[in-house]
């Protein structure tokens, strides 16, 4: 850190090769997030050397765009390991470093961790750098519309990566820079608010010198209606330019906030391949650093929705899409450029994109919302309020639901069953497999019963032969057995398969259950067969409080049936970042060790 507060110019540009060099060497061979990193090099370089983050706060918003940061400070030998087992994390993180002051998983939070931070503390600097999509966010806007003015120590940026920097943008960039940051403009542009206070004072204010006031102030403070939230604006800079970015944070150190400066920076900069697909690279599987391209090419829930959807759309005119910010992630970027009239891309606003959802089927339509597990969170209240209350047959497809591995604690999907089990009228399933992917989007079609949710993990297809055709409130028998009862929803019935044979072979032989529908599960199924067996274990890819389990355990009690169920699910939420497949087994749901929490159940009962 020393050497950085030391650097020169050159120095820090060598510097931002280096960086980049590092990050796409290592996003290659683990994944992640590159395209957002590579373009916040020299922004994070420059802040580094000019704030004293040993002192001041730094926050990310969203952390993706965090990787500079740990290399700056306590995590640079250690980034080999980012985003493996034990290795550096994701995202910010308290627990982490000293460096992160506030875990950022999620959009939308940095402007209203940092405001209190920045309060608690006003001898310190807080910055917070937040993309253009994550402003939009509702959370940050209502964060925007609480500061008033009143922290003197809070400076924003603006990290504006939506296009690449043009020659005429640069060149206005830089004018307005200096501009901006100049003390004849500052004082100038205080003069002119202290004239027309006062003129406003000796109540001479007419409509003609309103029309001056607003002229002055667009003229001397682009984006003057961030005035109204009690922000000094400064920009827009090239964020690429160490000189600009330097000079320009030298003097906002000085002054007093809170300051929001906005920043242009090209998405990707520095390896072209994520410079030409933004998206793709946005976050991204490992790939060959020489062609860009990932390995795999095997089917995953998400892309046989996808091609579903494709099928649906053109079947019916009524189907609409919905993504928030996830278009490509959830498998729906051919829907979007085949039926772009029917294809809505909300950005980083899951409420909204409910809610919006509820107004097209109050009016007829079909619509489809397509988001990850972790983010239907955000919009918990538009699920109960504007769609449950109301029984509007809205299809809610939640990917990603389970452990997704890499992208940590902040991103598993372990509460929509807890959710879902919990709202009324919601009818929700969980396909066991591929095949039943496919015909419950058949059957989705023209679903009108109420809200239906089709949960799906972050997983390759699974699939086996079976002709009976998926039914909602109806299970299906994989394979019979005795003593043990096997109830397996979601990627859990390919887990149990998995280790049949090893099971039968230490003594446990049992019947084993594809039950993908979990609200309203195969109640006939239970009464009829809970009696013919000892041990009745219910396995979900979900948190095992509120859980599809806890559903069966509360249905057994209520009719006076003399079981024990046995929940095997997530003890804990929060699970840490690694591989899927690591995590899996760590936590006792995939191989022998999720043999041994068999077991360790039955041998329980024998004792």
């Amino acid at each position: 850190m020393e050497n950085l507060k030391k650097a020169s110019v050159e120095e820090l540009e060598k510097k931002a090769e280096e960086i980049r060099k590092k990050l796409i060497e290592t996003v290659s061979k683990n994944g992640g997030h590159l395209a957002p990193n590579l373009g916040v090099v020299e922004l994070t370089l420059c802040l580094h050397k000019v704030f004293d983050f040993t002192k001041d706060k730094l926050l990310f918003d969203v952390g993706h765009q965090a990787y500079v940061h740990k290399i700056l400070t306590d995590r640079g030998e250690k980034f080999s390991t980012l985003r493996q087992r034990h290795g550096i994390g994701p995202f910010m993180d308290p627990k982490e470093s000293p460096y992160d002051p506030y875990i950022s998983g999620h959009a939308g939070t940095a402007l209203s961790a940092g405001a209190g931070i920045a309060m608690a503390d006003p001898n310190r600097k807080v910055v917070v750098v937040i993309g253009d999509a994550s402003i939009s966010n509702g959370h940050s806007l209502e964060a925007l519309n609480n500061m008033s003015g009143k922290l003197k120590n809070l400076i924003i940026i603006l990290n504006d990566n939506e296009m690449s920097i043009g020659k005429n943008v640069g060149s206005l960039s830089k004018f307005f820079g200096k501009l901006m940051v100049s003390e004849k403009y500052m004082n100038l542009r205080d003069d002119v608010k202290n004239i027309i206070s006062k003129l406003r004072i000796i109540n001479r204010v007419s409509s003609t010198l309103e029309r001056v006031e607003f002229s002055v102030k667009n003229f001397f403070l682009p984006l003057s209606i961030l005035e109204s939230f009690g922000l000094k604006f400064l920009g827009v800079l090239d964020g690429h330019n160490i000189n600009e970015l330097l000079e320009t944070f030298e003097k906002v150190k000085e002054m007093e906030g809170p300051i929001f400066i906005h920043i242009k920076t090209q998405k990707g900069k520095g390896y072209s391949f994520a410079e030409k697909d933004k998206e793709k690279f946005h976050g991204i599987a490992p790939f060959n650093m020489e062609t860009g391209a990932t390995t795999s090419k095997v089917k995953t829930y998400s892309s046989i929705f996808g091609e579903e959807m494709l099928k649906l759309g053109e079947e019916d005119e009524n189907i609409y899409a919905i993504s928030a910010g996830m278009v490509k992630g959830t498998g729906l970027g051919d829907f979007f450029k085949k039926f772009e009239n029917r294809a809505i891309d909300v950005g980083i606003a899951e409420g909204h994109a409910i809610t919006f959802a509820g107004g097209l089927a109050s009016m007829g339509k079909k619509p489809y919302v397509a988001i990850y597990s972790t983010f239907m969170q955000r919009g918990f209240s538009q699920l109960i309020h504007d769609i449950s209350i109301q029984k509007l047959p809205v299809r809610f497809i939640v990917d990603r639901a389970g452990i997704v591995g890499e992208d940590g604690k902040t991103h598993n999907g372990l509460y929509d069953v807890s959710m879902f089990t919990t709202i009324p009228n919601y009818t929700v399933v969980a396909p066991t497999t591929s095949q039943e992917l496919v015909d419950i989007l058949e059957i989705s079609k023209d679903f009108n019963s109420g809200p239906l949710v089709i949960r799906i993990p972050r997983e390759n297809e699974f699939f086996i032969e079976n002709d009976e055709k998926f039914q909602i409130g109806k299970w299906k028998e994989i394979k019979k057995g005795k003593k043990n009862l096997f109830i397996a929803t979601g990627s859990m019935l390919k887990e149990i398969l998995n280790i049949d044979e090893e099971l039968k072979v230490r003594g446990i032989d049992g019947t084993i259950v594809s039950a993908g529908s979990i609200k309203p599960f195969d109640e006939k199924y239970l009464i009829d067969n809970l009696e013919k067996y000892d041990n009745i274990f219910v396995l979900e890819e979900a948190y095992e409080v509120n859980s599809f389990g806890s559903s069966i355990l509360d249905f057994v009690n209520s009719n006076g049936i003399d079981k024990k169920i046995y929940k095997i699910g997530i003890a804990t939420p929060i699970i840490p970042h690694g591989k899927r497949d690591e995590l899996l087994k760590e936590f006792g749901l995939r191989g022998e060790n999720l043999i041994k929490r068999i077991e360790e159940k039955i041998d329980a009962v024998k004792e």
